[in-house]
Protein backbone atom coordinates (compact mmCIF):
# COMPACT_ATOMS: atom_id res chain seq x y z
CA UNK A 1 0.00 0.00 0.00
CA UNK A 2 1.26 3.36 -0.71
CA UNK A 3 0.22 6.51 -0.05
CA UNK A 4 0.70 10.10 -1.70
CA UNK A 5 1.18 13.65 -0.42
CA UNK A 6 -0.86 16.21 -2.79
CA UNK A 7 -2.61 19.66 -2.25
CA UNK A 8 -6.01 19.41 -2.01
CA UNK A 9 -8.38 21.78 -3.37
CA UNK A 10 -10.24 24.23 -1.18
CA UNK A 11 -13.80 23.22 -1.22
CA UNK A 12 -12.44 19.34 -0.20
CA UNK A 13 -11.58 21.53 3.53
CA UNK A 14 -13.68 24.18 3.51
CA UNK A 15 -17.42 23.61 1.99
CA UNK A 16 -19.03 26.35 0.22
CA UNK A 17 -15.77 28.36 0.73
CA UNK A 18 -14.61 30.41 -2.78
CA UNK A 19 -10.98 32.80 -2.00
CA UNK A 20 -9.56 35.86 -3.21
CA UNK A 21 -6.53 37.65 -2.85
CA UNK A 22 -6.45 41.60 -3.08
CA UNK A 23 -4.05 44.20 -2.53
CA UNK A 24 -5.29 47.30 -0.44
CA UNK A 25 -4.53 51.13 -1.49
CA UNK A 26 -5.67 52.01 1.95
CA UNK A 27 -3.56 50.22 4.02
CA UNK A 28 -0.46 49.37 1.68
CA UNK A 29 -0.66 45.52 2.12
CA UNK A 30 -2.27 42.52 0.49
CA UNK A 31 -4.77 40.18 1.89
CA UNK A 32 -6.60 36.84 1.25
CA UNK A 33 -9.92 36.86 1.75
CA UNK A 34 -12.17 33.33 2.73
CA UNK A 35 -16.22 34.05 1.44
CA UNK A 36 -18.52 30.90 3.05
CA UNK A 37 -21.83 30.76 1.83
CA UNK A 38 -24.87 29.21 3.78
CA UNK A 39 -25.36 25.79 2.27
CA UNK A 40 -28.44 26.38 0.73
CA UNK A 41 -27.12 29.35 -1.12
CA UNK A 42 -27.72 27.97 -4.76
CA UNK A 43 -30.94 26.86 -4.41
CA UNK A 44 -32.30 29.58 -3.12
CA UNK A 45 -31.45 32.48 -5.80
CA UNK A 46 -33.35 35.47 -4.52
CA UNK A 47 -32.49 35.07 -0.64
CA UNK A 48 -29.70 37.46 0.75
CA UNK A 49 -27.86 37.25 3.68
CA UNK A 50 -26.04 39.72 6.49
CA UNK A 51 -22.09 39.60 5.81
CA UNK A 52 -20.21 38.54 9.09
CA UNK A 53 -16.24 39.81 8.71
CA UNK A 54 -13.86 38.20 10.48
CA UNK A 55 -10.14 38.84 10.78
CA UNK A 56 -7.29 36.86 11.58
CA UNK A 57 -8.95 35.02 8.48
CA UNK A 58 -5.51 32.63 8.28
CA UNK A 59 -6.76 30.95 11.43
CA UNK A 60 -10.39 31.77 12.07
CA UNK A 61 -12.18 30.37 7.99
CA UNK A 62 -10.80 26.80 9.08
CA UNK A 63 -11.88 27.05 12.47
CA UNK A 64 -15.04 28.25 12.04
CA UNK A 65 -16.13 28.17 8.45
CA UNK A 66 -16.57 23.77 8.38
CA UNK A 67 -19.47 24.92 10.67
CA UNK A 68 -21.80 26.86 8.58
CA UNK A 69 -23.09 23.36 6.83
CA UNK A 70 -24.62 22.58 10.49
CA UNK A 71 -25.80 26.16 12.61
CA UNK A 72 -28.22 26.88 10.20
CA UNK A 73 -30.33 23.94 11.13
CA UNK A 74 -29.60 23.34 14.71
CA UNK A 75 -32.52 22.46 16.23
CA UNK A 76 -31.14 23.72 20.10
CA UNK A 77 -29.28 26.97 18.61
CA UNK A 78 -29.92 27.75 15.16
CA UNK A 79 -28.07 30.30 13.64
CA UNK A 80 -29.55 32.79 10.71
CA UNK A 81 -27.60 32.01 7.54
CA UNK A 82 -24.84 34.45 7.08
CA UNK A 83 -22.10 35.08 4.54
CA UNK A 84 -18.73 35.13 6.33
CA UNK A 85 -16.02 36.62 5.14
CA UNK A 86 -12.64 35.62 7.07
CA UNK A 87 -9.96 38.54 6.33
CA UNK A 88 -5.81 37.10 6.45
CA UNK A 89 -2.66 37.36 5.12
CA UNK A 90 -1.09 36.57 2.19
CA UNK A 91 2.94 35.74 0.56
CA UNK A 92 5.44 36.39 3.46
CA UNK A 93 2.72 37.93 5.76
CA UNK A 94 1.50 34.39 6.58
CA UNK A 95 4.73 33.63 8.47
CA UNK A 96 4.82 36.81 10.05
CA UNK A 97 1.12 37.93 10.64
CA UNK A 98 1.49 37.80 14.49
CA UNK A 99 3.73 41.00 13.67
CA UNK A 100 1.56 42.61 10.54
CA UNK A 101 -1.85 42.14 12.83
CA UNK A 102 -0.64 44.51 15.45
CA UNK A 103 -0.97 47.29 12.30
CA UNK A 104 -4.41 46.47 11.45
CA UNK A 105 -6.01 45.76 14.77
CA UNK A 106 -4.62 48.01 17.36
CA UNK A 107 -6.37 51.47 17.01
CA UNK A 108 -3.91 54.52 16.15
CA UNK A 109 -1.93 55.73 19.42
CA UNK A 110 -3.33 52.18 21.33
CA UNK A 111 -0.57 52.30 24.59
CA UNK A 112 1.97 49.60 24.64
CA UNK A 113 1.47 47.01 27.24
CA UNK A 114 4.47 47.98 29.98
CA UNK A 115 5.89 44.58 29.51
CA UNK A 116 6.72 45.44 26.11
CA UNK A 117 10.26 45.53 24.32
CA UNK A 118 12.43 44.41 22.05
CA UNK A 119 13.92 42.39 24.64
CA UNK A 120 10.49 41.09 25.45
CA UNK A 121 9.97 40.55 21.84
CA UNK A 122 13.10 38.32 21.35
CA UNK A 123 11.53 35.66 23.69
CA UNK A 124 9.39 35.18 20.65
CA UNK A 125 11.99 34.69 18.54
CA UNK A 126 13.62 32.15 20.88
CA UNK A 127 10.02 30.51 20.99
CA UNK A 128 10.52 29.38 17.54
CA UNK A 129 7.34 32.26 16.39
CA UNK A 130 9.52 34.78 15.02
CA UNK A 131 12.56 35.58 13.17
CA UNK A 132 14.31 38.49 13.97
CA UNK A 133 13.40 40.71 11.75
CA UNK A 134 9.81 39.96 11.87
CA UNK A 135 10.27 40.76 15.62
CA UNK A 136 11.54 44.18 14.46
CA UNK A 137 8.18 44.54 12.35
CA UNK A 138 6.04 43.48 15.40
CA UNK A 139 7.51 46.48 17.47
CA UNK A 140 7.06 49.14 15.10
CA UNK A 141 3.39 48.05 14.38
CA UNK A 142 2.70 47.76 18.01
CA UNK A 143 4.26 51.57 17.96
CA UNK A 144 2.34 52.71 14.88
CA UNK A 145 -0.83 50.85 14.72
CA UNK A 146 -3.52 52.03 11.84
CA UNK A 147 -6.52 49.98 12.81
CA UNK A 148 -8.48 52.89 10.99
CA UNK A 149 -6.58 52.24 7.90
CA UNK A 150 -7.86 48.38 8.32
CA UNK A 151 -11.54 49.43 9.04
CA UNK A 152 -10.97 51.59 5.94
CA UNK A 153 -10.31 48.73 3.82
CA UNK A 154 -12.75 46.65 5.38
CA UNK A 155 -15.87 49.20 4.56
CA UNK A 156 -14.43 51.14 1.68
CA UNK A 157 -12.69 48.58 -0.33
CA UNK A 158 -13.52 45.32 0.26
CA UNK A 159 -17.28 45.69 1.12
CA UNK A 160 -18.02 46.64 -1.57
CA UNK A 161 -16.91 44.25 -3.70
CA UNK A 162 -18.92 41.52 -1.79
CA UNK A 163 -21.63 42.55 -2.26
CA UNK A 164 -21.05 42.97 -6.35
CA UNK A 165 -19.95 39.37 -6.30
CA UNK A 166 -22.76 37.60 -3.43
CA UNK A 167 -26.12 38.27 -2.42
CA UNK A 168 -25.88 40.76 0.82
CA UNK A 169 -28.52 41.71 3.19
CA UNK A 170 -26.75 45.14 4.25
CA UNK A 171 -29.48 45.53 7.24
CA UNK A 172 -27.48 43.38 9.63
CA UNK A 173 -23.77 43.51 8.55
CA UNK A 174 -21.48 41.96 11.23
CA UNK A 175 -18.03 41.61 12.82
CA UNK A 176 -16.25 39.41 15.21
CA UNK A 177 -12.65 39.65 16.41
CA UNK A 178 -10.68 37.70 18.97
CA UNK A 179 -7.54 38.83 20.96
CA UNK A 180 -6.28 42.01 18.90
CA UNK A 181 -9.37 41.50 17.07
CA UNK A 182 -11.64 41.51 20.01
CA UNK A 183 -10.30 44.71 20.51
CA UNK A 184 -10.49 45.96 17.09
CA UNK A 185 -13.98 45.03 16.67
CA UNK A 186 -15.02 46.98 19.96
CA UNK A 187 -12.75 50.18 18.05
CA UNK A 188 -14.84 49.58 15.06
CA UNK A 189 -18.54 49.58 16.79
CA UNK A 190 -17.72 52.68 18.18
CA UNK A 191 -17.16 54.03 14.70
CA UNK A 192 -20.87 53.39 13.54
CA UNK A 193 -19.88 52.01 10.15
CA UNK A 194 -21.45 49.84 8.13
CA UNK A 195 -21.00 47.29 11.05
CA UNK A 196 -24.39 46.99 13.08
CA UNK A 197 -23.56 43.64 15.45
CA UNK A 198 -20.23 43.13 16.73
CA UNK A 199 -18.82 40.25 18.68
CA UNK A 200 -15.08 41.08 20.87
CA UNK A 201 -14.02 37.70 21.67
CA UNK A 202 -11.48 38.52 24.93
CA UNK A 203 -10.34 41.90 23.49
CA UNK A 204 -6.66 43.10 24.34
CA UNK A 205 -7.60 46.11 26.23
CA UNK A 206 -5.32 47.74 28.92
CA UNK A 207 -7.83 49.14 31.78
CA UNK A 208 -8.93 52.36 31.83
CA UNK A 209 -5.66 53.00 29.18
CA UNK A 210 -6.75 51.66 25.74
CA UNK A 211 -8.02 54.48 23.22
CA UNK A 212 -11.68 52.28 23.45
CA UNK A 213 -11.86 53.77 26.40
CA UNK A 214 -11.51 57.75 25.25
CA UNK A 215 -13.40 56.44 21.95
CA UNK A 216 -16.39 55.55 24.34
CA UNK A 217 -16.59 58.04 26.55
CA UNK A 218 -16.63 60.76 23.45
CA UNK A 219 -19.38 58.90 21.84
CA UNK A 220 -21.49 59.16 25.26
CA UNK A 221 -21.05 63.07 25.15
CA UNK A 222 -21.79 63.66 21.89
CA UNK A 223 -25.23 61.41 22.87
CA UNK A 224 -24.64 59.66 19.81
CA UNK A 225 -27.74 57.56 18.53
CA UNK A 226 -26.31 53.69 18.47
CA UNK A 227 -30.36 52.74 18.08
CA UNK A 228 -30.04 48.93 15.99
CA UNK A 229 -26.79 48.52 16.74
CA UNK A 230 -25.29 45.12 18.86
CA UNK A 231 -21.93 44.99 20.78
CA UNK A 232 -21.31 41.22 22.10
CA UNK A 233 -17.92 41.06 24.67
CA UNK A 234 -16.81 37.35 25.79
CA UNK A 235 -13.81 37.09 27.68
CA UNK A 236 -13.11 33.14 28.44
CA UNK A 237 -12.87 31.78 32.36
CA UNK A 238 -9.20 31.13 33.17
CA UNK A 239 -8.61 34.89 31.82
CA UNK A 240 -10.13 35.80 35.15
CA UNK A 241 -9.31 33.14 37.28
CA UNK A 242 -6.05 32.19 36.55
CA UNK A 243 -2.72 34.05 37.23
CA UNK A 244 -1.26 34.85 33.80
CA UNK A 245 -0.46 37.89 31.77
CA UNK A 246 -3.93 37.31 30.73
CA UNK A 247 -5.87 37.76 33.64
CA UNK A 248 -3.99 41.53 33.64
CA UNK A 249 -4.27 42.19 30.02
CA UNK A 250 -7.45 40.69 29.03
CA UNK A 251 -9.75 39.74 32.09
CA UNK A 252 -9.07 42.87 34.08
CA UNK A 253 -9.18 45.47 31.14
CA UNK A 254 -12.43 43.52 29.53
CA UNK A 255 -14.24 43.72 32.69
CA UNK A 256 -13.16 47.27 33.32
CA UNK A 257 -14.34 48.15 29.56
CA UNK A 258 -17.87 45.86 30.63
CA UNK A 259 -18.63 48.16 33.82
CA UNK A 260 -17.53 51.01 32.67
CA UNK A 261 -20.17 51.08 29.48
CA UNK A 262 -22.39 49.64 31.59
CA UNK A 263 -22.43 52.83 34.06
CA UNK A 264 -23.47 55.08 30.90
CA UNK A 265 -25.01 53.18 27.93
CA UNK A 266 -24.59 54.69 24.47
CA UNK A 267 -28.63 55.88 23.36
CA UNK A 268 -29.96 53.15 21.86
CA UNK A 269 -26.93 51.06 22.22
CA UNK A 270 -27.56 46.96 23.15
CA UNK A 271 -24.48 46.26 24.86
CA UNK A 272 -23.94 42.05 26.26
CA UNK A 273 -21.53 40.06 27.58
CA UNK A 274 -20.81 36.14 28.87
CA UNK A 275 -17.86 34.25 30.05
CA UNK A 276 -16.90 31.47 28.32
CA UNK A 277 -16.60 28.39 30.54
CA UNK A 278 -13.46 26.75 31.42
CA UNK A 279 -11.77 27.94 27.98
CA UNK A 280 -7.96 29.52 28.21
CA UNK A 281 -7.11 32.88 25.76
CA UNK A 282 -4.99 29.93 23.67
CA UNK A 283 -8.74 27.86 22.93
CA UNK A 284 -11.38 30.05 23.31
CA UNK A 285 -11.92 31.92 20.33
CA UNK A 286 -14.45 29.44 18.26
CA UNK A 287 -16.52 29.30 21.75
CA UNK A 288 -16.51 33.30 21.50
CA UNK A 289 -17.61 32.79 18.13
CA UNK A 290 -20.88 30.72 18.61
CA UNK A 291 -21.58 32.45 21.71
CA UNK A 292 -21.63 36.02 19.31
CA UNK A 293 -23.85 34.28 16.60
CA UNK A 294 -26.59 33.38 19.43
CA UNK A 295 -26.65 36.05 20.30
CA UNK A 296 -27.03 38.38 17.73
CA UNK A 297 -28.17 35.89 15.02
CA UNK A 298 -29.69 33.64 16.23
CA UNK A 299 -33.57 32.16 14.78
CA UNK A 300 -36.34 30.25 15.96
CA UNK A 301 -35.95 26.55 15.64
CA UNK A 302 -38.87 24.81 13.31
CA UNK A 303 -39.71 22.71 16.37
CA UNK A 304 -39.96 26.53 18.91
CA UNK A 305 -42.15 27.64 16.27
CA UNK A 306 -44.64 24.88 15.96
CA UNK A 307 -44.55 24.60 19.46
CA UNK A 308 -45.23 28.77 20.00
CA UNK A 309 -47.92 28.80 17.10
CA UNK A 310 -49.49 26.09 18.91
Amino acid sequence: MTWNETSPPLASMLPNTRYFELESSTVGGSFGVWVTVPPRYESEPTARYPAIYLPDGNLMAPLTAPHTMMIRDDPINPIQPHIQVCVGYVGPDVDRQLAVRARDLLPPGEPLLPTTSAESLNLLVEAGLLDADAAKLYLHNLQNPAADKFLAFLVEELHPLITAEFRIDDASTGLFGYSYGGLFAIYAALQRTIFSKVGAGSPGIIGFESKVFQLYDSEAKKDSDYSDRMLHITVNETEITRVSAYQAYVGVGTAEFITHAGKKPLRGHVLSSHIIPAQSHATGNTSSWFSFLRQCYSQESPEMEIMRQG
